[in-house]
């Protein structure tokens, strides 16, 4: 079981997504607009602000929710940012003054930072059939502590000082997103995805990764989200600690580390049995995604889903109510036309999952 929180009132309020096909933060663009018509022709039951890191350095993954942050340096030409100490030293207070205002206004993501999100205002505001889910995103407090360093490269994640600061800025990122995705579309559920890779690094030998650290920082950013909820991770990890967390939906990489996630099947039955959700990137961020076709991606869906509605003592049309399908992770790295097919794909086997429920 979940142990920290039943699901969030957004969770028991939200209409069951039926495998709706969602994209996963970054596309290969350079142009916003391509970017949103790819979104909005391939996720229309979730469109999401998409991530361009072709764009802009700032589009970074981790640089693009830097803006806020004491004695942050952009170095945009090196591809390099850093918190200067210095600076930060006076940049404190005044970033501690903000907080206590209580608007997460104060820490918006600019358009410089992320063009992707004005267009997607614009589309929802001009869509007349408003779809059920709306999505934003924030890269978690553990991934962003391990990327930021200071300017010496150590990594801000092993300062407590820093490592609370940069959990505050994201939750309040993540807020301020929650408030605009309801202005935009007030009816439908908007959904945060936290995105934390680094956590496939949990318990290796390269990197240090202490839970003691990690949680508690991953638990009060989500816990801050007063909206539905996600964590992705694309990779292997430490499901049953993860699903311990204030946390709704679950993207995890079904394409190459599907076993990660059923190691920890009944944590996962637990989770779904309380009004969890589940993501499954089931389509491979890769050329195989031309090789597969919508049977065989939700084929294995839906075996795997079996065995989740075994262990939960539910029927396989109860968790596959419960999902959504995405690629295995973004696609800001690929060719176009892979990224393409990897949408394709995704709604392909939503199509195919929709007509066996």
């Amino acid at each position: 079981m979940r142990g920290l929180r039943k699901p969030s009132l957004a969770a028991r309020d939200a209409p069951p997504p039926r495998c709706a096909a969602m994209a996963v933060g970054s596309v290969p663009y350079v142009d916003p607009a391509e970017a949103m018509r790819l979104v909005l022709e391939r996720t229309p039951e979730i469109p999401a602000w998409p991530q361009l890191p072709r764009r802009s350095y700032l589009e970074n993954m981790y640089v693009q929710f830097t803006e806020g942050l004491p004695g942050i340096v952009v170095d945009e030409p090196g591809l390099r940012a850093y918190v200067q100490l210095d600076a930060a030293a006076e940049e404190i207070g005044v970033f501690l003054e903000k907080l206590d205002a209580g608007d997460p206004a104060a820490f918006a993501v600019s358009p410089r930072y992320a063009a992707g999100l004005p267009l997607l205002g614009r589309a929802l505001t001009s869509i007349e059939t408003p779809p059920p889910f709306v999505k934003g995103q924030i890269t978690g407090p553990v991934s962003f502590g391990l990327s930021v360093p200071f300017e010496d490269r150590r990594a801000i994640l092993y300062d407590d000082t820093f490592r609370d600061i940069a959990t505050k800025l994201l939750s309040a990122k993540a807020r301020w997103q929650a408030d605009v995705l309801s202005l935009w579309a007030p009816a439908s559920v908007p959904l945060i995805m936290v995105d934390e890779p680094s956590l496939t690094q949990a318990g290796s030998a390269f990197i240090s990764i202490p839970e003691a650290i990690a949680f508690p920082a991953l638990e009060e950013c989500l816990g801050a989200i007063d909206c539905l909820t996600g964590i992705h991770v694309c990779g292997g990890t430490d499901w049953g600690r993860v699903i311990a967390l204030p946390v709704d939906v679950l993207n995890f990489d079904a394409a190459d580390h599907l076993d990660s996630l059923l190691s920890h099947g009944d944590a996962v039955a637990g989770f779904l049995a309380e009004g969890g959700m589940l993501a499954w990137g089931a389509v491979p961020n890769d050329e195989r995604a031309f090789t597969l076709t919508a049977e065989m991606v939700g084929g294995r869906m839906v075996d795997a889903a079996g065995a989740l509605a075994r262990l939960g003592g539910s029927e396989v049309e109860a968790v596959l109510a419960a999902s959504f399908v995405s690629p295995a992770c973004g696609t800001g790295s690929l060719p176009a036309e892979v990224a393409e097919r990897c949408f394709a794909l995704a709604a392909e086997t939503s199509s195919w999952l929709r007509a066996r429920l």
